[in-house]
């Protein structure tokens, strides 16, 4: 049976992108490294995480001062998390964000019952198995952070990454292997359309994510760099830096006799950095709240 991290999204993509990156190797050592940090970190018991993560989005093209439109021309998002994990169904996480607007969030899952505290501070809790089998955005964000067919994106991912070792290096106060992994725009197309999350999109959602990412996406480059503890081969930091624009007319038609007007293109930055710590840590505890209230509508969470 095929371990799945449920720690939403970020140790999601650590998994899938370590595991990717072993394909690309052109070096013995670097390579071996890889394949011996992707069995180790699934040996892992408990960890702590903390992430942080800058975004800038700028949007070309937009209509004069005369326009109607209220889509700010440059914005600059900055998101910080942190949480812990015990294997195989308990994760703890905090989140929160500034830039046009600033929110916060909680989440603690144990087993089968997902907590929630909205920005107002109160804890619901819901059964996972609610948030199933539906269409709803939200619900389908909530419950499909479950991980690829790493088998499969091995195979199909091995001539679209390459990786570069710099050798040892001090972090934080220790020698650490630092190597980085660059992935191609065919790899990220790859990548997005085997998740679980891509597949379960309503079919017009995916052939809009497939036709952005194959006619309109221009000058991306993605690099992963990972530093490992050679000793134990586990990762003790996951930096994604991501440069990217995609020109929306190839995909977009300006609607008739609207003074709002549509953008002609719009690039992404962004630069995330994982700390991962407390390997096995017995301290690390995950208590769910005592007082949050039962519901089945995730709508009414965040309402």
């Amino acid at each position: 049976m095929r371990k799945k991290y449920i720690l939403p999204g970020l140790l999601i993509m650590v998994a899938v992108l370590l595991l990717v990156s072993a394909c690309g190797g052109s070096s013995v050592t670097a390579g071996q490294l890889l394949s011996n940090s992707a069995n180790a970190m699934k040996q892992v018991k408990s960890l702590h995480m903390d992430m942080t993560m800058s975004v800038n989005v700028a949007v070309s093209g937009l209509p004069g001062s005369n326009s109607t439109s209220s889509i700010p021309g440059n914005t600059n998002v900055t998101i910080k998390a942190s949480g812990d994990e015990i294997m195989p169904d308990q994760t703890s996480l905090k989140l929160s964000a500034s830039g046009p607007g600033k929110f916060s969030f909680a989440e603690i899952t144990k087993g089968n019952k997902l907590y929630i505290q909205n920005a107002q501070g109160q804890w619901y809790v819901i059964d996972k198995s609610e948030l199933s089998g539906t269409n709803n955005s939200l619900n389908n964000l909530l419950s499909n952070a479950s991980a690829p067919d790493f088998s499969k994106l091995l195979d199909m991912l091995q001539k679209d990454v390459t990786v570069v070792d710099h050798g040892d290096e001090t972090l934080n106060g220790a020698s650490l292997r630092h190597i980085t992994i660059t992935l191609d725009k065919n790899g990220l197309l790859k990548l997005i359309q085997n998740t679980d999350q891509f597949k379960k999109l309503p079919g017009t959602s995916q052939q809009s994510i497939n036709q952005m990412l194959n006619s309109s996406v221009s000058n991306f480059s993605a690099s992963l760099d990972f530093w490992f503890d050679e000793s134990t081969s586990y990762i003790h930091r996951l930096e994604l830096k991501l440069n990217t624009a995609v020109d929306l007319s190839k995909f977009s038609s300006p609607t008739p006799g609207s003074t709002t007007g549509t953008p002609a293109g719009v690039s992404l930055k962004a630069d995330i950095v994982l700390d991962l710590s407390k390997f096995n840590d017995p301290s690390i505890k995950i208590t769910a709240p005592s007082n949050a209230i039962p519901t089945n509508n995730p709508g009414v969470i965040f309402g």
